[in-house]
């Protein structure tokens, strides 16, 4: 079994101000709309961070939506959502049974399956998209996500690793891998990193109190001088590498 990070996902009661922030922090293209999401009652900003990763803000459009709920008790914006590409679905709802996890949702997307992972089972909203061939994406054919990624100036090119605070981030490694079927984390200082394909994901302890998504590692293109930059967006720490 392998597992490719395809898009990083951000949540926010203040679309407009998070769009401006991504497409300034990272020097985005213009960007464009997740089609399924408008009906979902959600804003929905997606860019390419670079051929094979995007970067996503989106916000809810009622007052009374579940995810403006929860973004008001988290401060108004956060990290939200990991979309991950897999071979096959088969056995996932099973396995994560077996671990006490919940399908917070089983759907389809453009003729593929998806299931999401309840954030409050695996610390934060894991998407687990089954789709072939591995260099293919939902977005490879859309011509607005080939018109942003040549627009955009790219302080960026790929996004490379992801921080995802939890309580027990060994433990919680583990049942990531288990229920996709990867190979065992690896352990590290404070917690456990998981290999999705080139990519990595890092479990850690809560940062400044907050949990899951609190840092994404992007590739600074300036390999002389914009490596050990920072920045912030939604209340998580942007790290060029």
């Amino acid at each position: 079994m392998w597992a490719e990070l395809r898009q990083v996902g951000f949540a926010t009661l203040d679309h407009q101000a998070a769009v401006r922030t991504a497409t300034e922090l990272l020097e985005l293209g213009p960007g464009f709309g997740d089609p399924l999401l408008a009906a979902m009652h959600l804003a929905d900003f997606t860019a390419p961070v670079g051929p094979d990763t995007y970067v996503e803000v989106l916000a809810p459009t009622t007052p009374d939506h579940s995810v403006a709920r929860w973004l008001g008790r988290v401060g108004g914006s956060s990290g939200w959502v990991l979309a991950t590409q897999v071979p096959s679905l088969d056995g996932v709802q099973e396995r994560a049974a077996e671990h006490g996890v919940r399908i917070a949702v089983q759907t389809q997307a453009m003729g593929h399956q998806i299931i999401q992972l309840h954030p409050l089972d695996v610390g934060v909203l894991l998407e687990l998209d089954e789709f072939l061939p591995r260099q293919a994406w939902f977005w490879d054919d859309l011509p607005a996500a080939r018109a942003a990624l040549a627009a955009r100036t790219a302080k960026a090119d790929d996004i490379v690793a992801v921080d995802v605070a939890v309580a027990d981030p060994a433990a919680m490694a583990h049942t990531w891998a288990a229920i996709i079927g990867l190979d065992p984390p690896v352990p590290t200082p404070d917690g456990a990193a998981l290999a999705f394909s080139r990519r990595t994901i890092r479990f850690v302890p809560p940062r400044n109190g907050r949990t899951g998504i609190v840092a994404v590692d992007v590739r600074a293109t300036d390999r002389d001088h914009g490596v050990g930059r920072q920045g912030e967006l939604c209340h998580t720490l942007i790290r060029f590498v």
